[in-house]
């Protein structure tokens, strides 16, 4: 993970098999594969955002992820797609992992998360958020009038990410913040603001409680290691 304002450019993953992760990827959900100079590594891409696979070791886990958005570090990337609820029947008959099946949410959003062969945590988005405020106008109004067309590959949208301190992670990217939205039903405090960063979104969720520690970088493991940006 870089802090600087350039775009988001490309999440990296841990594989125990490579093969496994192309039928995924490329077969299953549609993206591009396409060539990277890394041995031992495929890479795909979903729009301007890649997906760089790393094969890692046979005693390789998931470093200590676990599925609850209080752990810092990574917790999710999501994919904009057209037709949601087919998508998940197709994720089923494949025997994907389905954490959550489609629900509507947040405005004109439907969404549902499952998991990669190797535990890493993905999200279908159909539609767009309702921001509750919203700080920069122009750019809420553009991803509104942006939509993924049915038949279209599913297009990378963004990393969602939970952070101990949300006014340094905000001054480390200096991204614009497009708008955010409280749970105000969570006692736990569940902040989400959204950033702009390049040609998808970084999801930055806080709370009022304590968050568990987990780096951002964690390399060699299975599932998320890290995102890099340009």
């Amino acid at each position: 993970m870089t802090t600087r304002s350039g775009g988001l450019r490309q999440v990296r993953l841990g594989s125990r098999d490579l093969d496994r992760s192309a039928a995924f990827y490329r077969d299953l959900l549609g993206f591009e594969e396409v060539p990277v100079s890394i041995q031992d590594a495929r890479c795909f891409a979903a729009g301007e955002v890649r997906v760089l696979v790393s094969q890692v070791g046979p005693d390789a886990d998931l470093g200590g992820w676990v599925n609850d958005d209080v752990q810092g570090g990574i917790r999710h990337f999501g994919m904009k797609v057209a037709d949601i609820d087919a998508r998940v029947r197709d994720l089923e008959a494949a025997g994907v992992t389905v954490l959550s099946p489609p629900a509507d949410v947040l405005g004109d959003v439907r969404i549902a998360f499952f998991l990669d062969p190797d535990g890493a945590r993905l999200e279908f988005v159909q539609g767009n958020l309702r921001y509750q405020h919203v700080y920069a106008p122009d750019l809420a109004a553009a991803e509104a009038a942006t939509r993924v067309v049915p038949g279209e590959r599913p297009r990378f949208d963004h990393v969602a990410v939970t952070v101990e301190d949300l006014p340094a992670t905000l001054d480390a990217f200096d991204y614009p913040v497009i708008g955010e939205i409280r749970h105000h039903d969570d006692p736990r405090g569940f902040l989400m603001t959204y950033l702009q960063a390049g040609p998808a979104v970084l999801e930055v969720f806080s709370f009022d409680v304590p968050v568990r520690p987990r780096p951002l970088e964690n390399d060699g493991v299975l599932g998320f290691q890290r995102f890099e940006v340009e």
